[in-house]
């Protein structure tokens, strides 16, 4: 899934859902197992995390974090693990 209007609000629930976002300030979404996202600047990311409990799969953490260009950065994928944006190398 892609976007590239500004203020765009995408997002995916999908196993292995690649999101990107080439236009400014937007939201995005990536909620299903083991999905990435990435954005520009301004942007926010949510990502989902999940676990497999007794045959089921539960969502372990839900977090979402601004692109700042230095903490989070832009055009960069993130994958959410133990809790924490990871890059996706």
């Amino acid at each position: 899934i892609g976007s590239s209007g500004d203020s765009a609000q995408i997002g995916s629930s999908g196993y292995s859902a690649k999101i990107e976002s080439t236009g400014k300030n937007a939201v995005v979404m990536a909620a299903g197992y083991k999905s990435i996202a990435k954005a520009k600047i301004g942007s926010w990311i949510t990502l989902a995390e999940w676990v497999q409990e007794d045959g089921e799969w539960i969502p372990k953490c839900v977090k979402t974090e601004h692109v700042d260009g230095t903490r989070i950065k832009e055009d960069v994928f993130y994958r959410l693990v133990d809790g924490n944006f990871c890059e996706v190398k």
